[in-house]
C-alpha cells in the first residue's frame, strides 16, 4: 500500500530571509617564541595597512631632506666664495666633508627625536597607542643616518664639482633622484610587499632605507633575515663616503671646469 502526501491548499510557503555577512580583514596568526603557543589573529583594518607603513617613509623622507640635500648647495657657494680654500688649510678635505655629514645627521636624529616623541605622544593622547610599530623605530633611525650618510656625500661630491648656483641647479635632480624613485615605486611594493620586485628593489643598496622600511611595517612584516641582509648591503655607505670624499678631494679646488660625468666618475676612481 503507498501513501502519497499532497500539500494542501492552507500550506504556507515560508520564504527564508536572507542575512548579509561582511567579510572582516583579519591579520596572520602569532606564535609565543617561548611557549610556541599560537595566537588569535586579530582584525586588520585600512589604518594598519596603509597609514602605519606610510607615515615612518614619509618621516624618513623629510629627514633626508633636511639633512642630506642642502649639502649640495652649501659646499657649492663655499666653494664658489673662496670659503673651503681658507678651511682646508687646517683640516684635510676628507675631513672637512665629513664634518658636514656628520652635520646633517646631527640635525636628522634631531628633527626625527621631536617628531617621533610628539607622535608617539599625541597617538596615545588619541588612545590608538596599539597602531604604533615600535618594532620599526630602530629600524627606522639606522636606516635614517645610513641614507643621510650616503646622499650627503653624493650631494657634497656633486656640489664640489659646480662652480655657482646655476651649475648646482642642474646637479639637484641627480643628487635626489635615488631618493625620489622608492617615492614612485611605493604603492606596489606596499600592495604586494612580498614579491620579487619589492624583495629586489628594497635589497639595492641606494633603495634599501626607504623600501625595506615600508615593507617591515606591513602588516605581515618580512622575513627576519631580510632586514640584516639589507642592513649588510646598506654598509656600502661607506663606500659612498669613500668615493665621495676623492671627488670633493679634487672638486672643491677645481676652478672653472664644468660638471661633467666622465670626470666625477674619473676623480671617484683615481682621486
Amino acid at each position: 500500500m503507498k501513501c502519497e502526501l499532497r500539500p494542501s491548499s492552507r500550506t504556507l510557503l515560508r520564504v527564508q530571509r536572507l542575512d548579509w555577512i561582511y567579510p572582516q580583514s583579519m591579520g596572520l596568526v602569532s606564535a609565543d617564541p617561548e611557549t610556541g603557543e599560537i595566537s588569535d589573529a586579530v582584525r586588520s583594518t585600512e589604518l594598519q595597512a596603509l597609514i602605519i607603513p606610510i607615515v615612518p617613509i614619509m618621516l624618513m623622507f623629510l629627514m633626508i631632506l633636511m639633512g642630506a640635500s642642502p649639502l649640495l648647495q652649501a659646499v657649492t657657494d663655499e666653494k664658489s666664495q673662496r670659503i673651503a680654500e681658507v678651511m682646508l688649510g687646517s683640516v684635510k678635505p676628507f675631513e672637512f666633508m665629513m664634518g658636514k655629514l656628520l652635520g646633517g645627521v646631527a640635525v636628522s636624529l634631531t628633527v626625527a627625536t621631536v617628531y617621533i616623541v610628539g607622535g608617539i605622544l599625541f597617538v596615545r593622547q588619541l588612545n590608538f597607542g596599539e597602531y604604533i610599530p615600535y618594532q620599526v623605530l630602530p629600524w627606522m633611525v639606522v636606516y635614517m643616518v645610513a641614507a643621510v650618510f650616503m646622499f650627503g656625500a653624493l650631494g657634497a661630491a656633486l656640489g664640489s664639482a659646480c662652480n655657482d648656483a646655476t651649475e648646482a641647479q642642474s646637479m639637484a635632480l641627480p643628487s635626489m633622484l635615488p631618493v625620489m624613485i622608492p617615492m614612485f615605486v611605493m604603492m606596489p611594493v606596499l600592495m604586494n610587499p612580498e614579491s620579487t620586485f619589492a624583495t629586489g628593489l628594497s635589497l639595492f643598496p641606494l633603495f634599501t632605507p626607504v623600501l625595506m622600511l615600508l615593507r617591515q611595517g606591513t602588516p605581515g612584516g618580512v622575513p627576519l633575515w631580510q632586514p640584516w641582509v639589507g642592513l649588510v648591503v646598506i654598509l656600502t655607505a661607506i663606500l659612498f663616503v669613500w668615493a665621495g670624499g676623492r671627488i670633493f678631494r679634487v672638486g672643491i679646488l677645481m676652478q672653472g671646469t664644468p660638471p661633467k660625468l666622465g670626470n666625477i666618475v674619473r676623480w671617484a676612481l683615481r682621486g
